[in-house]
C-alpha cells in the first residue's frame, strides 16, 4: 500500500469499536473502499476481500486502482496464510519424496540380490542362509508402506500448493490492473514481479512433487512385486515379523499360494452393537439348556413361588443414592 499506514492503523482502531457489522449493500463505492481498507490493516483478510470487491462492483473509476491495489495485498495474504505466513511451501515436502524413491531403489537392489543368492543355494542343494533375505525383506516391507502413507499426504499437499498457485496469480492481475489504471503506482508494479517470481518457484516445485509423486507408485509396484518374490523364497517361520502381521493394508504383499485363512473359519465377524440372529439349531439348543436349568415351563397363568405373574419380575426396589 502506499503511505497510509498511519490513518490506516487509525481508523482500524476506530472500527474494531464498533461490534456491528456493516450492511454494505448501503453503502457507496468510496465508504466500502475504506472499510476495506481499514478490514485488510485489521487482519480481517475476507472481509477486506468482500468489501473491496463491492466497491470495484460500484464502478466508480477514480477508486477502482486504489481498490484493485489493496485486493492484490489482500489475495497475497491468503496465499501466504496457507503456508503458514511464508512466502514459499516447504520444500522438505519434495526432498522426502524423492528420498524415499531412493530407499525404494536400494530396497529393491538388496531383495533382488537375495533372490539370485537362495535360488543358487537351492540349485546347489544346499541349506540357504535366510537371515540376511530377511532382513531386506523387512527393509522393503518397511518402504513400502512408508510410501503407501505418504502417498495421500502428498496429494494434499499438491492440492494446497496449486490453492496458493490461483490466488496468488489473482493477486499479480490486481496489481497490473491498478498499475495500468494508475502509471504512477510503481509499488503495484513491483508487488506484481516480486509475487510472480514466488509464482514460478512455487509451481517448479509442484509439479517436481507431482512427479515424485508418480514415480512413487510406479515405484511401489515393483516394491510389490519384489516382496513377493523374495517371499516366496522364505519359509513361513523364517518370515519377518512385518510379513506376518494382520494389516490388511498389506494383504496386498502376501503371495496368493502364502496367504492365511482369515480366523473365525472364515465366517464374518459381528460388529459391536449389531444384531446377530441365531440359527435354528442354536436357538434349539439354547432352549434344551434353559429347560435343563429351570426345569418345566410354568403353565400360564400360575403365579410363581414368590407370588409374581409368570413372565412378570417381581417387584424390585430400586438403588438408594
Amino acid at each position: 500500500m502506499r503511505n497510509l499506514l498511519a490513518i490506516i492503523f487509525l481508523t482500524a482502531a476506530v472500527f474494531a469499536q464498533n461490534k456491528n457489522a456493516p450492511d454494505l449493500a448501503k453503502m457507496d463505492a468510496r465508504e466500502l473502499h475504506n472499510l476495506g481498507t481499514k478490514l485488510l490493516a485489521a487482519g480481517d483478510v475476507a472481509g477486506a476481500e468482500e468489501a473491496l470487491r463491492a466497491s470495484l462492483a460500484k464502478d466508480v473509476d477514480p477508486l477502482r486502482p486504489g481498490a484493485l491495489h489493496n485486493l492484490g495485498h489482500v489475495r497475497f495474504r491468503k496465499g501466504s496464510a496457507t503456508f503458514g505466513g511464508k512466502v514459499a511451501g516447504d520444500i522438505t515436502e519434495l526432498t522426502i519424496a524423492r528420498s524415499y524413491l531412493e530407499a525404494a531403489d536400494a530396497d529393491i537392489s538388496d531383495m533382488k540380490d537375495q533372490i539370485e543368492l537362495l535360488d543358487k543355494a537351492k540349485a546347489e542343494k544346499r541349506e540357504p542362509d535366510y537371515v540376511p533375505a530377511t532382513s531386506a525383506l523387512g527393509g522393503g516391507i518397511e518402504t513400502y508402506r512408508t510410501i503407501k502413507k505418504l502417498i495421500p499426504k502428498e496429494e494434499a499437499m499438491v492440492v494446497k500448493r496449486n490453492g496458493v498457485v490461483a490466488v496468488w496469480t489473482r493477486s499479480v492481475n490486481d496489481f497490473r490492473g491498478a498499475h495500468e489504471l494508475d502509471q504512477t503506482d510503481a509499488q503495484a508494479r513491483s508487488n506484481a514481479e516480486a509475487i510472480e517470481e514466488l509464482l514460478r518457484a512455487l509451481k517448479r516445485e509442484t509439479t517436481a512433487l507431482e512427479e515424485t509423486i508418480e514415480a512413487q507408485r510406479k515405484k511401489q509396484e515393483e516394491l510389490r512385486d519384489v516382496i513377493r518374490e523374495l517371499m516366496k523364497r522364505i519359509p513361513d517361520d523364517k518370515l519377518p515379523q512385518s510379513a506376518q502381521g494382520d494389516d490388511e493394508d498389506d494383504d496386498d504383499l502376501m503371495p496368493e499360494d502364502r496367504k492365511k485363512p482369515k480366523s473365525g473359519g472364515g465366517q464374518k465377524k459381528s460388529k459391536e452393537g449389531e444384531e446377530k440372529k441365531m440359527t435354528e439349531q442354536e436357538a434349539r439348543g439354547s432352549l434344551e439348556g434353559l429347560k435343563n436349568e429351570f426345569g418345566r415351563k410354568m403353565p400360564a397363568g400360575q403365579k410363581g413361588a414368590n407370588g409374581a405373574a409368570p413372565g412378570k419380575p417381581a417387584d424390585k426396589k430400586g438403588k438408594d443414592y
